[in-house]
């Protein structure tokens, strides 16, 4: 797996059956606690947003799509991380 901490978030990469560990999902000394997770699914990328409610972990789809590579997946992740901080910063 290959991680990518940016602007507070974690971006994980996953190797095409390579399988996302406890200690990746929950452990605050890999980085910030918002975290993406990006891997290969059949011939197309996928990725999804960490969210924990009322200690129930969920992976959220970030599109409705799958995306064609790699590029496109880490594209698209940036993208929904900065949608988020600037809901964020709104708050303020």
């Amino acid at each position: 797996m290959r991680r990518l901490s940016l602007n507070g978030a974690l971006f994980m990469f996953m190797e095409r059956g390579e399988k996302l560990t406890d200690d990746a999902i929950w452990n605050d000394r890999w980085g910030s606690g918002n975290r993406y997770v990006l891997w290969p699914r059949g011939e197309y990328w996928d990725v999804r947003f960490k969210q924990v409610k009322k200690t129930k972990l969920e992976w959220l789809p970030v599109a409705d799509k799958l995306f064609a590579n790699e590029s496109e997946a880490w594209q698209a992740a940036y993208a929904d991380w900065e949608h988020k901080l600037k809901r964020l910063e709104s708050y303020k």
